[in-house]
């Protein structure tokens, strides 16, 4: 092509070849409206946090200790019956929203505040022992935040570990498990966004009257799903909050029960019924090759201490 009409031609279309040029840089640093990922974390105003400004709930949480709940657990198999203790643990810590772990850095633009919880439990069987653990991290700002951002459980024994993780990605859950027994490892996959049964203990800790009631879906708890070896899926049940008057202290409570029809499934969580709604008992049962599998939890002792 002759120089003079190539020089002319780029004259003429100058500002076209800067605009395609323009796009061709923003494509490569992905910077298009069709490319910008949505922020997983959002710092959101303290007018958009309910509990920012609850005074009683600042006091009692914001203090930088741990809330160590001490349980008397009664298990009932058929018309076998062994009693243990469990652990339910509440502290709020700061969660990396990017990493999807708890913080380590003092970036806040990266991270939200939420109640950590963690469940603890040791079972003997009078063969061998094994260990239950179960985290759950739920936000404060539970509208900008509507679930748990993570969820964990774990189990060991003598012959092995299983472990599984479920992520919240805003319209999914992402579920990765992994196991030293090959034919209980389920692949990792997408759930569908639910209520997760795992998350509850955490809303009534921090707002029983936002907890979903009616017909819903939920996901049931991983300890049940892995124990009873069936996937992660969402499932319909029934959601109820009662209020109850205890027979022997006279005092007013809260009772929020799931059913599961499906499964033959019930669980229930009795709380006080003002701030700090500590939970007080819980129960849950199902039926399993015939049998009846029944948990009833009493709380003992609850303090606050310091944990690192």
């Amino acid at each position: 092509m002759n120089l003079q009409i190539l020089d002319k031609w780029i004259r003429g279309n100058f500002l076209f070849l800067c605009i395609i040029l323009a796009c061709l840089f923003a494509v490569f640093k992905k910077a298009t409206i069709f490319q910008i990922e949505n922020p997983t974390n959002t710092t959101a105003p303290l007018e958009d946090n309910p509990l920012a400004k609850d005074q009683a709930f600042q006091q009692y949480w914001n203090t930088g200790l741990s809330e160590v709940n001490t349980y008397e657990v009664t298990q009932t198999i058929d018309t076998s019956q062994k009693t243990r203790q469990a652990q339910l643990i509440f502290r709020i810590v700061d969660f990396d929203t990017k990493k999807h772990g708890q913080a380590t850095s003092s970036n806040k633009s990266e991270s939200t505040t939420v109640l950590k919880q963690n469940l603890i439990q040791k079972i003997d069987t009078g063969v061998y022992e094994y260990s239950l653990m179960n985290s759950t991290f739920t936000p404060t700002n539970y509208v900008v935040f509507p679930h748990a951002l993570k969820v964990e459980y774990a189990k060991q024994n003598t012959q092995g570990q299983e472990y599984t993780q479920v992520d919240w990605q805003g319209q999914t859950f992402l579920y990765k498990g992994k196991s030293d027994f090959q034919p209980k490892a389920q692949q990792d996959t997408s759930v569908k966004t639910a209520w997760l049964e795992d998350e509850i203990w955490n809303r009534v800790r921090l707002s029983p009257q936002t907890l979903p009631d009616g017909e819903i879906e939920m996901i049931p708890s991983l300890e049940y799903l892995h124990g009873t070896n069936q996937k992660v899926e969402a499932i319909s049940c029934k959601a109820t909050l009662e209020e109850k008057t205890d027979s022997l202290s006279k005092q007013v409570l809260k009772n929020y029960i799931i059913e599961y029809p499906e499964k033959h499934r019930k669980v229930s969580i009795q709380f006080e019924a003002q701030f700090p709604y500590k939970i007080l008992n819980w129960e849950s049962s199902f039926e399993q090759n015939g049998k009846v599998n029944t948990m009833k939890a009493r709380l003992v002792q609850s303090k606050q201490v310091a944990l690192k």
